[in-house]
């Protein structure tokens, strides 16, 4: 069976905005495929028309893995009308079965490589600042593959984003060593 990336794309932004939820498209016949759902992520950010300013990393913690039937993370998009500051109000009723992460928020002044060493990998980051994310699910009781959450633009709803600290060597040290152990 062809999957059909135009209508589930659809199908999701129209979820997404009308803050509904639908079955997951892992339910439907045929398999979701991690190719087909990265490419109807990035037909809804088509359709919606979001300007993005930044990117969020879904699923790193593993003990959750389990819980949501995932097995590894995930990328997803964070756009300029869903950032919002510690003085704003967030409109909760526009999102799916909403929940609250905290989030260490990391700017970045240039793109890491794979080759970098932890010392290279610690010199990309600009400013840090503490956050959390409302996250959402169109998916009923959190019920969801990785491949569906990849779809539904990694289950992002906003990112609220505290007071950001310039990435100096005082601030860093200890991260500089901590990622050995990521």
């Amino acid at each position: 069976m062809t999957r059909d990336i135009e209508s589930n794309a659809q199908t999701i932004a129209d979820a997404l905005t009308s803050a509904q939820q639908i079955p997951k498209l892992s339910s439907e016949a045929g398999q979701l495929s991690l190719d087909d759902a990265y490419s109807i992520a990035s037909r809804v950010r088509e359709i919606l028309d979001k300007e993005r300013v930044g990117r969020k990393v879904g699923f790193t913690n593993r003990t959750i893995w389990p819980v949501y039937g995932v097995d590894q993370p995930i990328w997803g998009e964070v756009h300029a009308d869903g950032l919002f500051s510690t003085d704003q109000p967030v409109n909760l009723a526009r999102y799916s079965e909403p929940r609250i992460e905290p989030e260490i928020v990391l700017g970045l002044k240039h793109a890491p490589t794979a080759e970098m060493n932890n010392e290279q990998l610690a010199g990309c980051v600009e400013w840090v600042a503490p956050g959390f994310e409302i996250v959402q699910s169109i998916y009923p009781d959190w019920k969801f593959s990785v491949e569906d959450s990849i779809a539904a633009q990694g289950l992002h709803g906003c990112l609220v984003l505290g007071d950001k600290i310039a990435a100096t060597h005082d601030v860093l040290p200890a991260s500089r060593n901590s990622l050995d152990q990521l």
